[in-house]
């Protein structure tokens, strides 16, 4: 169910008085948790600012153009004015998943992810809701406030929905509803954001680094569904799409980091409603191999340290007790 966002009128009435706010983002910096960030602080103040440690591809191509303010923080050295009155943590369902120790004042967590991985600090305000997207509260938040949105806070929010749904694929009740309003409010047809979020322009390199992703996956046949897994170079995401789009239920695709590997699965909208759920798998992942894992039943990732030929095996060992129940 929604819940109620005067909550957080309440929370930001009662702490902005006494400073400023700053709105953080998760390490990751996919598109929900920036765009949700970038629209909440510009609601709330000049004085409020939108901070984080990364911006990814998708939210950097949908910020092209766009005014805005983030904050980019050291990771090694966060740096918070002395003046701090608290800050807002938004599509974060962890600490750990900031990516920096956090300032000692007053938090609010806005979330739409069920669980998470540790606890927040005893006295944080966490309004955990049942949406598709984190945008989705945020917009309800700027409804119970009466607050019309910009065009340039519209189409975040609108491209927030949209990239977290997964195309309106995995989105819950009231999904729809929400971008109709927003739609309407702005003048933006969610049409043109689709487009915009799909005229990626790659390169040479990339193209062949994706053809090679995609050729050397494995498909497996467990139960009814179709998996595939695959080492990518480069735009996992694009890579699990693609396997999708050639037949499989599932698709897992992980790439090599300096220190560590990041794993991403996408499954189609036919076998979440059959029984998998890859935000569930990639905890039990984390819970296994230690790291962070979660997400939603469509789209999901889990970053950690694991040999690649052991992350296969488990993977096609555990997908059928862990995600096809």
């Amino acid at each position: 169910m929604p819940i109620d966002m005067s909550q957080l009128s309440d929370w930001i009435e009662r702490h902005s008085s006494k400073g400023p706010i700053a709105i953080i983002t998760h390490k990751n910096g996919d598109m929900d948790t920036i765009g949700s960030g970038i629209v909440l602080s510009s609601a709330i103040s000049a004085d409020s600012k939108t901070c984080g440690i990364y911006i990814g591809g998708l939210a950097k191509r949908m910020l092209q153009g766009a005014d805005y303010n983030f904050l980019h923080i050291d990771p090694n050295r966060p740096a918070f004015p002395r003046t701090l009155a608290g800050v807002i943590i938004v599509d974060c369902a962890s600490p750990s998943q900031v990516g920096f120790r956090l300032p000692d004042v007053p938090i609010c967590v806005v979330d739409h992810h069920s669980a998470a991985s540790d606890d927040w600090p005893e006295e944080t305000l966490e309004l955990i809701g049942d949406y598709s997207s984190t945008a989705e509260m945020i917009w309800d938040w700027m409804k119970s406030e009466n607050l019309q949105p910009s065009a340039n806070q519209a189409s975040l929010l609108l491209s927030a929905i949209i990239s977290d749904t997964g195309r309106f694929k995995h989105s819950r009740p009231g999904c729809h509803k929400r971008v109709s309003e927003i739609s309407e409010f702005s003048g933006i047809n969610p049409v043109d954001i689709i487009e915009k979020m799909e005229s990626e322009d790659l390169n040479h390199s990339q193209r062949i680094s994706i053809h090679k992703a995609v050729t050397r996956s494995k498909i497996s046949e467990v139960g009814k569904f179709m998996v595939a897994i695959t080492r990518a170079g480069t735009n996992e995401g694009i890579v699990a799409h693609a396997l999708l789009s050639s037949g499989a239920h599932a698709a897992f695709v992980y790439k090599r980091q300096t220190d560590n590997v990041r794993l991403s699965a996408r499954a189609t909208q036919t076998a979440t409603k059959n029984g998998i759920h890859l935000g569930k798998f990639m905890e039990n992942l984390a819970n296994r191999l230690g790291g962070e894992g979660g997400g939603h039943p469509g789209a999901a990732g889990w970053t950690g340290i694991c040999d690649e030929v052991e992350l296969e095996s488990i993977i096609m060992a555990n997908v059928a007790d862990e995600v096809i129940k």
